[in-house]
């Protein structure tokens, strides 16, 4: 059986937009890594912001503090991206989103330092959080992968060879064997292109892994 990541359908780039504070994105995206850096393919990180996505919305109180929460994540990694370059982008998230969805730690100054600590960032960028001046660049990414999907989408945004969607959503990282199927398959629907939407009733929140 041939190897997928060789097969000439195969996507060759992959680009992902995500925002650090969802749950959901937190699963897609260990789902994503693992099974690109398996078959060795390029995946390119980008920022996207609930914040930006749900301005002027009507929204509770606990959907205030997420957006909140989203603002604050958004500018710490567009810090970490600035001063350590974009491939520090994903071992940064992947820090701190092991901190939020794994060991429910708040969206806070000491959470931020670990997440910096544990992904060797330089740890004077905790104070990104307090600074607005990170916001004009999150939001130029956000809309960035916005464009590219031609329309309003939440996150993550998932580009193959430049065909971009919202989703999969997953409930849980699947196993390598499912991983790479999943993969094909959504790779597959990126490439057709009159396919447009596939989905189902779900509730509650996903297995963090």
């Amino acid at each position: 059986m041939p190897d997928p990541a060789t097969t000439p359908d195969a996507p060759t780039r992959v680009d992902v937009w995500f925002d650090p504070v969802c749950p959901f994105t937190w699963v897609t995206t260990r789902w994503l890594r693992d099974v690109t850096a398996r078959r060795g393919l390029e995946t390119q990180w980008h920022l996207m912001s609930l914040a930006v996505l749900n301005e002027g919305n009507e929204q509770t109180a606990e959907e205030r503090a997420e957006m909140a929460d989203s603002q604050l994540a958004g500018r710490l990694l567009a810090a970490v991206a600035d001063r350590h370059g974009p491939a520090a982008l994903e071992p940064a998230y992947a820090e701190l989103g092991s901190l939020l969805h794994r060991a429910s730690r708040p969206m806070d100054r000491d959470t931020a330092a670990a997440a910096l600590a544990a992904a060797e960032a330089d740890p004077d960028l905790v104070g990104a959080l307090d600074d607005d001046a990170w916001d004009p660049a999150v939001r130029a990414s956000h809309q960035r992968g916005q464009e590219l999907l031609g329309g309003s989408g939440g996150t993550p945004l998932i580009a193959f060879d430049g065909q971009a969607f919202f989703g999969p959503v997953l409930m849980e990282i699947p196993g390598p064997a499912q991983a790479d199927a999943l993969f094909d398959a959504v790779s597959m629907l990126a490439r057709t292109g009159s396919f447009r939407q596939i989905q189902r009733p779900f509730d509650g929140l996903p297995d963090p892994g």
